[in-house]
């Protein structure tokens, strides 16, 4: 199945979208935190408060304002444009379009956040369903056989 300049499968659609979804929930998670740095504006408890290892949530904003937000409308830009960019290397070295391996970088990442989230904090929280949920159909739509195939034709 050949994937012309103009066409995308549709489950390129939804993770585009998915994909853009999920940046604007870490940027917006990540400035809150970084506006209000004690958790509260989230919803943080002092309870939960005591449970991590550290004072200030600041860092944790940059992190989500970064990782989990600017990171994904980036792989959104890379799947929408198709160009390189700066990660021509990343596509050339894995024989697929840099912000498939992005993605699934992406992924991993979150599996990671989600570890250190329910060992600190727990992971009975609406937010956290919903983030697994988006995190979810992202790792989906990534391994469909027609994107893996879309993005192998896009190098």
């Amino acid at each position: 199945m050949e994937y012309p300049a103009g066409k995308r499968p549709w489950s390129m659609y939804v993770l585009i979208v998915f994909e853009l979804l999920y940046g604007v929930m870490g940027i917006v998670s990540g400035l809150i935190l970084m506006s209000d740095p004690s958790g509260a504006g989230l919803g943080f408890t002092p309870e939960i408060r005591d449970d991590i290892p550290f004072q200030s949530l600041l860092p944790v904003g940059l992190f989500l304002f970064f990782l989990f937000g600017l990171t994904p409308l980036v792989l959104a830009l890379g799947a929408v444009t198709r160009r390189e960019y700066a990660f021509g290397k990343v596509s050339e070295m894995l024989s697929r379009h840099w912000s498939w391996t992005g993605g699934v970088m992406l992924m991993v990442a979150l599996v990671l956040w989600l570890l250190v989230e329910g060992l600190l904090i727990g992971l009975d929280y609406a937010a956290t369903y919903f983030t697994v949920l988006m995190g979810a159909v992202i790792s989906v739509m990534l391994l469909l056989p027609s994107i893996r195939k879309y993005y192998m034709a896009m190098t």
